[in-house]
């Protein structure tokens, strides 16, 4: 299971919901922790009306799903999350663990037409695939880029020694006014706990709003 994990009386979505929405309001910063809604499994992931894609058909993850956490939060800039929540035993107790992570944050810069981040392979890292002109100013910027990576790792585990390969994907795309960037990510550990890595998200759309001007 992943390192954030909760297992007995604590393996509930509510409790779950609690921990995700306090870390998001640690990382942040936020006075308040933002509110959230629990998804069914069966649901699309998404509400209407959200930025978010609709969940996959299947998850890439080595547990079954057993409920999202969505988030619609404002500050400290409008973003959408989406934790997929996981079901499994840890010894011969039932738990939870988080799995995927989804954001989307609207950007204020236009694109002509969706941009993503290939799939590392060959020994070639990541770049920006996409329209010419948008996709050469972005890859021409390395701290960018770098970022952009660090964001997509391609491997998940509690350790070295038990790992998956992870579906993680960066993409830039078209909206009616402005654009969308749509991260799915995994949490990372911490010395202390672990981190959703929000920070680091809205860091990136800052860049990248700063990189298209």
């Amino acid at each position: 299971m992943p390192a954030a994990v909760w297992t007995g009386r604590n393996a509930t979505p509510e409790q779950a919901a609690v921990d995700i929405t306090t870390a998001l309001a640690d990382e942040l910063a936020l006075t308040a922790t933002p509110l959230s809604t629990i998804l069914p499994a069966e649901s699309t992931g998404t509400p209407a009306g959200s930025l978010l894609p609709p969940r996959p058909r299947l998850s890439g993850m080595p547990a079954p799903t057993h409920c999202f956490l969505y988030i619609d939060a404002q500050s400290p800039r409008p973003f959408e999350l989406r934790a997929s929540v996981l079901t499994g035993r840890s010894g011969i107790r039932r738990s939870l663990g988080l799995g995927h992570l989804w954001y989307a944050v609207p950007l204020t810069p236009p694109v002509p037409s969706p941009l993503e981040l290939s799939v590392p392979g060959g020994g070639a890292p990541g770049h920006f695939e996409g329209d010419p002109a948008v996709a050469g100013r972005l890859n021409g910027n390395t701290p960018l880029l770098d970022a952009a990576r660090a964001l997509t790792p391609a491997t998940a585990g509690p350790d070295r020694n038990h790992t998956w390969q992870a579906a993680s994907r960066l993409a830039i795309e078209p909206l009616p006014e402005g654009s969308v960037l749509r991260v799915q990510t995994l949490h990372r550990p911490t010395a202390r706990a672990w981190s959703l890595g929000s920070r680091a998200v809205l860091d990136f759309a800052a860049r990248v709003e700063s990189s298209l001007g």
